[in-house]
């Protein structure tokens, strides 16, 4: 009976610490706004820092978010990976932790932020103008880890409306920059809509505006935008490459294909459609810019709100972190051998094959 009463009170007690993390604290001692991530950095970690170094306006607001910076030895060029650009793409947000806490720099620098919208980690919104897929999901998952059971934010598609400052425009959503047709009125709170952002609008743009000053500050030669799709869908298991280097592109989904066996899409940058990250870093900066998606199992048509996003039987979590993984070393590779005096060279991320046999928890501080 005591061993019952035990197993009882541990669980309850691990669900009120993982309801009481939904709420952060408003602000720590320098204003900045705090979301309980639990993040351990590898030994290459030199230092971090935050989206509102690049633009101060983010600082005590849900917009801001931490940096991570790991630097080698050796000089050499600059990697840039973020996650959580939507915050219900829970694989994205995965292996952007999943290589700050495994990577070893030898030459070169690696930036990573693990979330990119920290105001869509928090948005629990069931908003009726949304597709059911922006928001369905746990509200958190759980890994088993060397250390113990940790818990990672899982959240939605936008930005909290309650957040954006700005109320979501009548009549739909048009970029300033676009001849498109107006996208759905919610859309003015998606950061793949916003870039290269703006400081007179709402939160979603100025985090866009952040992420842009970033890039520029910081030199950043290959940035990946790590991304999540519907099961079946056109965009699952693909990568989108701004057509200034689409050659990178082609070789590394080549190098992939003959190395492990799998077969990546490839998509240019549609340049007529603004607002996407891929287009518009790589308009706006000097960076070679890439996204890649895989298939969550919450966001296929047939799937509700029980959808296991973690041990899903065909498309698993580690699968998926695998395969953001992969398309960013291939990129890497080539990258370093067609600029040698921006080469990046890091390892320690877990091999693809140890991640589809383990999972991923074991891969974890």
């Amino acid at each position: 009976m005591l061993k019952r009463f035990s197993i009882a009170l541990l669980a309850a007690l691990l669900c009120a610490a993982a309801i009481g993390a939904q709420t952060p604290p408003a602000q720590d001692l320098h204003g900045r706004y705090l979301i309980n991530h639990d993040y351990r950095p590898s030994a290459s970690l030199t230092k971090t820092g935050w989206l509102s170094d690049y633009y101060p306006a983010l600082l005590g607001t849900p917009g801001d978010s931490k940096v991570y910076f790991f630097e080698g030895k050796k000089p050499g060029g600059t990697l840039f990976v973020g996650g959580g650009t939507h915050a219900n793409e829970i694989a994205g947000i995965m292996a952007a932790v999943t290589m700050l806490e495994t990577v070893k720099i030898e030459v070169g620098r690696v930036i990573v932020v693990p979330n990119l919208n920290n105001s869509a980690v928090m948005n629990q919104e069931k908003e009726p103008t949304m597709p059911a897929y922006t928001s369905r999901g746990p509200s958190w998952i759980a890994l088993d880890t060397p250390s113990g059971r940790r818990f990672f934010k899982y959240g939605s598609r936008a930005t909290s409306s309650a957040q954006q400052g700005i109320p979501d425009p009548v009549g739909g959503y048009v970029h300033p920059d676009s001849k498109e047709a107006p996208l759905a009125a919610w859309e003015f709170r998606n950061l793949n809509r916003a870039y290269p952002g703006r400081t007179d609008s709402g939160l979603t743009q100025k985090i866009a505006y952040a992420i842009m000053a970033l890039l520029k500050k910081e030199k950043v030669d290959v940035a990946f935008d790590f991304h999540e799709a519907d099961v079946g869908g056109r965009l699952a298991n693909m990568m989108v490459a701004n057509p200034k280097n689409l050659d990178i592109a082609a070789a590394a989904v080549v190098n992939v294909d003959l190395d492990y066996g799998f077969t990546f899409k490839l998509e240019p940058s549609n340049m007529e459609f603004r607002g996407l990250s891929h287009r518009e870093w790589g308009a706006w900066t000097d960076a070679a810019s890439f996204l890649t998606e895989t298939p969550n199992p919450a966001m296929a048509r047939e799937a509700d709100d029980k959808a296991d996003v973690v041990n899903d039987p065909q498309n698993p979590l580690a699968l998926r972190v695998a395969t953001h993984l992969i398309a960013t070393e291939a990129v890497v590779n080539v990258f370093s051998e067609m600029h040698p005096d921006k080469s990046i060279v890091f390892s320690g991320i877990p091999a693809y094959e140890d991640l589809l046999k383990n999972g991923l928890g074991p891969y974890l501080n």
